[in-house]
């Protein structure tokens, strides 16, 4: 069978699966460099030995340990599909080890930038007001990019204060909405066309990634916060989530991480207390040397 014939058929078991859009041109993107890297015609070719050179070749590349990680899970996915397809006789994946990424501490908004960022829109302006309500949607619910763009108007319960959102592999979920973001939202209804898709056009007509894309990009000067994206919200809302008192497991819940390892990393915060009140419990500090 040719490469690009298992590509095709892979990508077309995936959208019947539910993959999103944007996780088709990931795995286009990534199996695509993957054949052009080692120059594979047929999938009879790909073996062991063909994997590690391409993982040498992207390690030897100026790629953070998180993406090189990121390229090889796109090909694990592949190789394991071929082998559950019986187009390769054994399951390369099992032996195609992920390289070991380093963990960073996840940058989160300040309590400062928070309001620096909701105090940046004018809520007459009805693009104004869409925009925020798409941030308070992300930073206090957690929220990714795609499921803020698809979030649709029946999906929605304001007096109930949740929404139902579509997440990945169409796997839908209860997401709760703080008081504020109600308050915005309510207001923000009353004045949008009736539209199938919650965030619109002034002309009813649904916003689209490019629409989202373009907002952050004018946020980071609208707002000063430079660093600013889509999912430094959604990690702000993790860590502020757990900070507050919130329960871990709610908390994966809410994200709609598959599972408890995935939202584990948000711990770190426990770390920011640690040294805040390190000054409780040092050794030396307690012996009230002046």
């Amino acid at each position: 069978m040719t490469y690009t014939d298992a590509l095709n058929e892979f990508l077309l078991d995936g959208k019947l699966k539910g993959n999103s859009k944007q996780t088709e041109v990931f795995y286009r993107r990534v199996l695509g460099y993957f054949q052009s890297d080692q120059q594979i015609d047929l999938v009879e070719e790909i073996n062991l030995a063909l994997c590690k050179r391409w993982l040498l070749a992207l390690m030897e590349r100026d790629l953070s340990s998180a993406s090189v990680q990121t390229y090889v899970r796109g090909v694990r996915a592949f190789l394991h599909w071929l082998f559950v397809n019986e187009y390769l006789p054994t399951d390369i994946s099992e032996r195609f080890k992920l390289p070991k990424a380093q963990r960073k501490i996840i940058d989160i908004l300040t309590p400062d930038e928070v309001r620096q960022l909701i105090e940046c829109f004018d809520t007459n302006d009805f693009y104004d007001l869409r925009n925020l309500c798409i941030c308070l949607l992300m930073v206090d619910s957690g929220l990714r990019l795609n499921e803020a763009v698809t979030l649709q108007t029946a999906q929605f319960h304001l007096r109930d204060r949740y929404c139902i959102v579509d997440g990945k592999c169409n796997k839908q979920r209860y997401v709760p909405i703080g008081e504020l973001a109600a308050k915005y939202l309510e207001q923000y209804i009353s004045v949008c066309p009736k539209s199938h898709a919650l965030f619109c056009q002034i002309d009813g007509s649904p916003i689209t990634i490019t629409t989202m894309k373009d907002m952050f990009r004018k946020l980071k000067i609208r707002s000063g916060i430079p660093r600013i994206h889509p999912h430094l919200l959604r990690h702000t809302f993790a860590t502020r989530y757990l900070e507050n008192g919130g329960n871990i497991y709610n908390l994966q819940i809410i994200m709609g991480h598959s599972t408890l390892e995935m939202v584990k990393k948000y711990l770190h915060l426990s770390n920011i207390n640690m040294c805040k009140t390190f000054g409780r419990y040092s050794p030396v500090d307690n012996l009230k040397i002046t």
